[in-house]
């Protein structure tokens, strides 16, 4: 299976080589020196993370693909795209870059690559991954409150091989079409996944949304995902879905505000007990020139509402705040900082978890320079979790 993976990747490189854009990225990064407030912990050192990406672009309207090779998990993925009229456009593969996905403030782009070298990441920081974690492993809530579980995710990283459609009906209308998950190989999203070949649960996963831009005003967007729940013997196993709703407000001249909200529908298990009807809204700003030189990006969410077996949800809070200073040419200090909640639906206080975590970007050349300091707090209902830091550094470098 590999030599033909290993041949294919040949080939389209081979018969690409005329036509073909080649890209990349590299990231190298390690911690000088961290530690911990526990009791008895030690310093550490090193905990380094390396990483590098290749792709090939290729092909022109109306046909185009990418190829992607990534060092670091050793994975390969790619699409091919097709536009025959300007009305139509299919999209088959497998996208872990993403498309759709209509978070334009608060989701990958708020630190952007930062979080793989410097930043407290959405998938690493010790308050996303932590919060909101019970002891019987509800995954963390308040990373999709203050990351962008309100807004529509699209179809990407998570959702494996894909069919994507979009028609173009009228200038500034964009309706979509999209089938994830056409080789079933995760269940992270769509809960049970049992028989997820047969018809009836690919159609039942299928996501639908509206795209429509109002020139000079904003973008408003509203999206429909299946969760599996309408296949064949899922509805005691899975919710039927969740609906989405987000305005990108673009008619204030240097300020951007992004509004989304996320409802997943409830649905009652073969127990007879009541789970799903939980509620995301979010806040984005930007206003990348405040004063000269100057930047802002606030992002804030709630996790609302739901049960889940006849239990209620606890509700869930995030904020985070992003000040750049630009202190000369390709040099800008970032002062990134975080505060969530977790209030719980019966007995028991509210636990807070925050982080504070400065860092800087150096650019050379082709070349930037990281540097910076993370200090956390993790919260976790029912403890009292120590404060870590440490002082990370790295490169990264794209072509």
């Amino acid at each position: 299976m590999k030599k033909l993976i290993a041949i294919s990747v040949m080939l389209v490189l081979l018969t690409g080589a005329a036509f073909a854009q080649i890209s990349g990225d590299l990231f190298v990064n390690s911690t000088i020196l961290g530690g911990s407030t526990a009791e008895n912990s030690d310093l550490t050192m090193g905990g380094s993370e390396q990483g590098a990406k290749w792709g090939l672009t290729f092909g022109e309207a109306p046909g185009t693909g990418r190829v992607v090779y990534r060092l670091h998990d050793s994975s390969l993925w790619g699409w091919f795209a097709w536009r025959p009229i300007e009305m139509l456009r299919i999209k088959l593969g497998w996208d872990r870059d993403g498309e759709w996905g209509r978070a334009m403030i608060n989701g990958w782009g708020f630190t952007a690559g930062a979080k793989d070298l410097v930043a407290v990441g959405d998938y690493s920081g010790r308050i996303y991954m932590g919060g909101g974690q019970t002891a019987d492993g509800a995954r963390p809530q308040l990373r999709d409150a203050g990351r962008g579980g309100a807004w529509y995710p699209g179809i990407g990283d998570g959702d494996g091989w894909s069919l994507l459609i979009s028609l173009y009906p009228m200038d500034g209308l964009q309706i979509n079409l999209g089938l994830p998950h056409l080789k079933a190989t995760d269940t992270g999203n769509y809960g049970d996944m049992t028989g997820a070949n047969e018809f009836s649960y690919q159609i039942s996963r299928l996501h639908a949304s509206l795209f429509y831009n109002i020139e000079d005003v904003g973008q408003v967007t509203l999206a429909f995902v299946g969760r599996g729940g309408l296949g064949d013997g899922k509805d005691k196993t899975n919710s039927i879905g969740q609906i989405y709703g987000s305005f990108y407000l673009t008619a204030l001249d240097g300020i951007r505000i992004d509004l989304g909200f996320n409802y997943g529908l409830a649905f009652t298990t073969a127990a007879d007990k009541n789970t799903g009807g939980r509620m995301q809204i979010g806040l984005g700003f930007n206003m990348p020139t405040v004063v000269e030189g100057v930047g802002f990006k606030l992002r804030a969410g709630a996790d609302i509402g739901g049960q889940k077996d006849d239990v209620d949800n606890d509700m869930h809070i995030m904020v985070g705040i992003l000040p750049t200073f630009t202190i000369a040419p390709g040099f800008v200090f970032y002062f990134h900082a975080g505060l969530g909640m977790n209030m719980p639906s019966g007995s028991g206080d509210t636990d807070m978890g925050w982080f504070v975590n400065p860092y800087i970007s150096r650019r050379a050349g082709g070349i930037t320079f990281w540097a910076g300091l993370k200090v956390e707090q993790a919260t976790n209902l029912g403890d009292k979790p120590p404060i870590t830091w440490a002082v990370p550094f790295g490169f990264s470098a794209n072509y």
